[in-house]
């Protein structure tokens, strides 16, 4: 029997301002390790929440956050809740050995659809049938045997899914299935009873229950004792649990001391819907160890009726050019199952307070919002976004707290630093066809030092400008900089173009021509609103077309500060990722303080967290020197694409993140 599985790939988060059927919108439900009682968190431009441990460096590029709890809720609303927690539920196991029916089940195999005897709800549609798995799952639609575990939520088959134990597990060895539809207490009951492991004498018997309210509660009655094996030249029990632990400087956790005992993982457990693009994972191959499942667990995924929170800071990104005026833009969430009317508000250091009232916003919809317009000054603000409904069950989602500063050298940008889709005008064999981007500089004179754009390939531009408005299209003739024949010297990355230029054009274009009959390079695309419509393509013998569907990646670097004496002593860290995002090496350097009465740092160790906050990688290095990550977990497999965090120890806290594509 061929027992090798599929590799599933990680699907990054979208945002919308649109309501959407949670079938339709990709989005992982993430877990922190941290207590989110005593966590200011750190919001960025794309997939999530992550830490701010005391004196911890966060390196990257800016992302859109996503506001997640360990216990969800996903896109569909739903949450998780286990019999570990105080507020949780209780076990109470159903033996259903003598009023169910058997299934008779072979090794991979499926069998159903089961009626269930009411009307479940289950991610906004009705069922009243499930399918049964061998291996530890059940479908409203599917019909495969697969028992490779995939993460949850994942597109392959099965999908529309729910998960207790999803392993490779056996019925034609030993044990039994058993089904019961308990109209009396309108519930609808699956027991695995004594099932082996493929190829062992390891045996399980857990059950999951379906009722009227639309919730689902798995329930773990008895395991293998030997599971879970002990850390490596550890006395410890081989039950025992890593902790947190914690110290005036540093958070660590250590993900890596427990295993599994089949190849060193272990199952997964969760739901998801129908097209696998949404769904809440309790435990996958082994993490979080904090779930690792036990005798007498059970673990409820339920929605909640009033909640509402934020979900996203779109603006201001956390560093902006002082003296700009900026709209600021978020996003605000209902993941309950009832309309919310209730006001957001908006703090941004100590004189900017704006509150906006939202109304009747639908379940499981979201809401863009765009405060009044905001003055950035030369200094570092203390942002707060926060949601108040009367009668909210979840209050601990409210709130998200980040920081931005605003400073004379920066990056004039439109784009949130990850492309959506690629933007490509094929080059004519008769005239020269653009990309560009129309930029409003804040300073009256300011020193432009490059461009860039984000490439998917390392073909040539014909040539890459910068040049001033000439009433609304670009002056050719006049180019601030011109570069010929320029290529990017790897795939998805950025094209770097230097410059240092003294600058009093406030309005000013930057081009990358195709060569003509050229089908490429692609320029990256982002599509998440808001659009600011400042991206064009055309031709100077035809005309200038408004790009209407996205920000186009590409940039200007400038600094405001055109005196020596402005000029400041560097009193940070210098932290260099090259490229970023990536595709297969990081290069990461972190440079020493250079400042009077600074301690610099010698060596330096870290961690790189995925999107649902769990380690995957350490490291440590010397400062001025390179560490190169290749994209790879500690047990040297390779992780998917999305967002990653790299936390560095003992450095003043900076908040970027990572990205690393397919």
């Amino acid at each position: 029997m061929n027992r090798q599985g599929n590799e599933s790939s990680k699907l990054k988060v979208q945002m919308t301002n649109q309501c959407q059927s949670p079938n339709d919108k990709a989005m992982t439900a993430t877990r922190l390790p941290f207590d989110i009682g005593h966590l200011d968190l750190i919001r960025h431009l794309d997939l999530g929440i992550w830490i701010s441990p005391l004196h911890a460096l966060v390196l990257g590029i800016l992302i859109c956050l996503h506001v997640s709890f360990a216990q969800g809720p996903d896109q569909g609303g739903y949450r998780w809740i286990d019999s570990d927690t105080s507020a949780g539920p209780t076990f109470q196991w159903v033996d259903i050995a003598g009023s169910g029916t058997s299934i008779v089940l072979g090794d991979d195999d499926n069998k159903g659809p089961f009626a269930l005897g009411f009307s479940f709800s289950f991610y906004g549609t009705d069922r009243d049938s499930i399918r049964v798995c061998s291996n530890g799952w059940l479908s409203f639609t599917s019909n495969s045997h697969q028992f490779h575990y995939h993460p949850i939520p994942d597109p392959h088959d099965p999908n529309a899914l729910i998960a207790p134990l999803w392993a490779d597990l056996d019925p034609s060895a030993g044990g039994s299935v058993y089904y019961f539809a308990d109209t009396i207490q309108k519930r609808f009951i699956i027991s695995w009873v004594g099932v082996p492991f493929h190829g062992t004498n390891d045996s399980c018997t857990f059950q999951a229950i379906l009722d009227t309210s639309g919730t689902i509660l798995f329930q773990y009655l008895k395991l293998p004792d030997h599971i879970w094996d002990k850390p490596p030249g550890s006395s410890q029990k081989a039950d025992a649990i890593p902790k947190e632990t914690h110290s005036a400087t540093e958070h660590h956790f250590d993900f890596c001391t427990l295993h599994f005992d089949f190849e060193d993982d272990s199952c997964s457990v969760g739901i998801e819907n129908d097209a696998g693009l949404v769904g809440l994972e309790y435990f996958h191959a082994g993490e979080p160890p904090e779930n690792r499942l036990h005798d007498s667990l059970a673990t409820r995924f339920y929605q909640l009726d009033q909640d509402v929170c934020p979900k996203a800071i779109g603006r201001p990104f956390e560093q902006e050019l002082a003296g700009s005026s900026i709209v600021p833009v978020v996003t605000i969430w209902n993941p309950g199952t009832s309309p919310a009317s209730f006001p957001a508000t908006l703090k941004i250091g100590q004189g900017y307070q704006e509150q906006i009232t939202v109304a009747d916003l639908n379940p499981l919809c979201d809401t863009m919002l765009e405060f009044p317009a905001w003055t950035v000054g030369a200094d570092t603000y203390r942002l707060e976004l926060f949601t108040t409904l009367a009668g909210d069950q979840f209050p601990a989602n409210d709130t998200i707290r980040s920081q931005t500063f605003g400073s004379e050298a920066g990056e004039l940008r439109y784009d949130d630093g990850k492309p959506d889709t690629w933007f490509l005008r094929i080059g004519s064999p008769t005239m020269d066809w653009a990309a560009a981007v129309r930029f409003t500089s804040p300073y009256s004179e300011y020193r432009l030092l490059g461009a860039r754009l984000f490439v998917l390939d390392t073909s040539p531009f014909q040539r890459v400008l910068v040049c001033p408005d000439d009433g609304g299209e670009p002056d050719l003739d006049n180019p601030f900089f011109q570069v010929e024949s320029v290529a990017a010297a790897q795939p998805e990355t950025w094209l770097e173009l230097d410059t240092d230029t003294l600058l009093s054009s406030e309005e000013l274009w930057l081009l990358a021509f195709w060569p003509r009959r050229a089908d490429g390079p692609s320029i990256g695309d982002d599509r998440t609103r808001p659009i600011d419509h400042r991206s064009y393509f055309g031709s100077p013998s035809v005309r200038w077309i408004p790009h209407n569907d996205g920000d186009l990646l590409a940039r200007l670097r400038i600094d405001g500060r055109t005196g020596i004496t402005e000029l400041e002593p560097v009193t940070k860290p210098q932290i260099s990722l090259r490229p970023n995002p990536f595709k297969h090496r990081l290069k990461i350097r972190v440079t020493p303080l250079r400042c009077a009465g600074c301690h610099p740092l010698v060596q330096v160790s870290g961690r790189i967290y995925n999107a649902s906050g769990r380690a995957v990688r350490s490291f440590a290095l010397q400062t001025d020197r390179e560490w190169v990550w290749d994209g790879r977990n500690q047990k040297g497999m390779p992780v998917p694409q999305g967002v990653y965090t790299i936390v560095v120890d003992g450095a003043p806290i900076n908040h970027t993140k990572v990205v690393k594509l397919k």
